[in-house]
């Protein structure tokens, strides 16, 4: 295993140079930034893996908090906020976006490199968070107190060790492990091995803590990490069940055959037209597939309603007697969304059994008789000791069941529980498609060819 870490380490360690590029750029956009800061008295705190050395090779971000005194009103902030950051980039020859998070702020590119200039309260205590944002400059001061600088490449080897697994990252498309959650994990156990030994016996509902803190908060996820800096916080919160137990299986297998390709980024191809036919005939089943056009909103906003609507949708054909094998959901956040579902049935009989209450159950079994008395395709029959009904189905096709489904306007969508934006963007058109019709209106994005032969498994 130390010859395995030694040769991915230096992999993926900045050289000197580039360590040297990195803080001279981030010196530079400090001191402009706090140009601009100070006449508002606020206080700026570079932060991120810069801070504490940790970051990959490849990565040419920066972060830097401008942190405004607490009499400053909220409504305030945001808009001293932006106007620090779009001055501070400007003065140093970049130019910049606006992003989203909890709140707007400035994302310059300046060169080569990326800063997120973000505004929050300077505090005392973080008993006084108002927001999210608040928490980072504790974040900052506890690392710096409590990782040894020996750390460093403990905690790089574990966002490699993320990354190549496709979890790396908290946000709600990963649905994965942050760089703090990497921080603490080094903390908590020492070292990259001990990480990986403690993660291949975790457990679902495995609870972490790194002091004597107690939270009377009750969490419900896979993983429960205290944040040190507030007992109310799980720092995996993002975390789904998915990625966990995908994690604790890597770390188990990694232990027990160390490779360098533990840390590799795998590369997915495309899937081809007759690839995808020859899946569909192996497995026997049917791809159902909603696409439309992404909601103007932020990704944290997009993903949990697109995995919400294909979960509901799939609910919903699982209560019309339909058996959806898998279901998932993705976009490319531009132009293209797409709900897809893999039917083990998608075809039914044009009629439905109901079976009835017992001939011993005197009353019900009257009340059921006299309710299918007409309705029934033939007369109410006894099977055993049960009464039965047949009836006329009124979906028997998959496809066209969701079709009938989503031609219902917004409001009707959001009430049989089809998220808002994702309601708005379908009343604004869909289209369903099944098999070979869906390939071909993805067959032009590499994106959705590469999630369609995720979706089937591909390795």
């Amino acid at each position: 295993m130390d010859d395995v870490l030694r040769k991915v380490l230096k992999k993926i360690t900045p050289s000197g140079k580039e360590e040297d590029g990195m803080r001279k750029i981030s010196r530079r956009l400090l001191i402009a930034v706090g140009k601009f800061a100070d006449k508002y008295g606020a206080e700026t705190i570079l932060a991120g893996s810069i801070t504490r050395n940790t970051w990959l090779r490849e990565k040419k971000e920066i972060d830097i908090f401008v942190a405004l005194p607490e009499s400053v009103q909220e409504k305030d902030v945001e808009k001293i906020g932006l106007s620090i950051g779009k001055s501070a980039v400007k003065s140093v020859g970049g130019r910049h976006v606006i992003s989203y998070a909890q709140h707007p702020y400035v994302r310059g590119f300046v060169g080569k490199f990326q800063v997120d200039i973000v505004p929050c309260y300077k505090l005392q205590s973080a008993d006084r968070i108002r927001s999210a944002v608040d928490r980072t400059p504790f974040h900052v001061k506890y690392i710096e107190k409590n990782m040894r600088p020996e750390q460093a490449g403990d905690v790089r080897l574990l966002k490699q060790f993320f990354k190549s697994s496709g979890i790396y990252g908290a946000d709600l498309k990963t649905e994965g492990f942050s760089g703090y959650m990497c921080d603490l994990l080094i903390i908590k156990y020492g070292s990259f091995g001990n990480t990986m030994k403690a993660v291949a016996d975790w457990k679902a509902g495995t609870f972490i803590t790194l002091d004597d803190k107690q939270t009377d908060q009750k969490f419900s996820a896979p993983l429960v990490l205290i944040d040190p800096v507030d007992a109310k916080r799980n720092v995996a919160a993002a975390v789904s069940a998915k990625n966990f137990e995908l994690l604790i299986r890597m770390a188990g297998e990694f232990l027990k055959k160390p490779s360098v390709n533990f840390f590799a980024i795998p590369k997915y191809r495309p899937i081809e037209r007759n690839e995808f036919l020859d899946i569909q005939k192996r497995r026997g089943t049917q791809t159902v597939a909603v696409t439309f056009k992404p909601p103007k909103v932020v990704p944290d906003i997009l993903w949990p309603q697109l995995r919400r609507a294909a979960d509901r949708l799939s609910q919903m054909l699982k209560e019309n007697d339909f058996r959806v094998m898998n279901s998932g959901a993705w976009s490319d956040e531009k132009s293209l969304c797409a709900l897809v579902f893999e039917m083990e049935v998608h075809s039914l009989p044009n009629v439905k059994k109901r079976v009835g209450p017992s001939i011993f159950v005197h009353s019900n079994a009257r009340n059921f008789v006299e309710h299918y008395a007409k309705s029934a395709v033939r007369r109410p029959y006894v099977e055993n000791t049960n009464w039965v009904a047949e009836t006329v189905r009124k979906h028997t096709d998959a496809a066209y069941y969701i079709l009938n489904v989503l031609k219902q306007n917004r409001k009707k969508l959001e009430i049989i529980g089809i998220p808002s934006h994702i309601a708005v963007s379908i009343c604004s058109g869909s289209k369903i498609a099944v098999d070979e019709n869906f390939y071909g209106l993805i067959k032009s994005n590499r994106e959705a060819r590469i999630f369609l032969g995720k979706f089937f498994g591909a390795r």
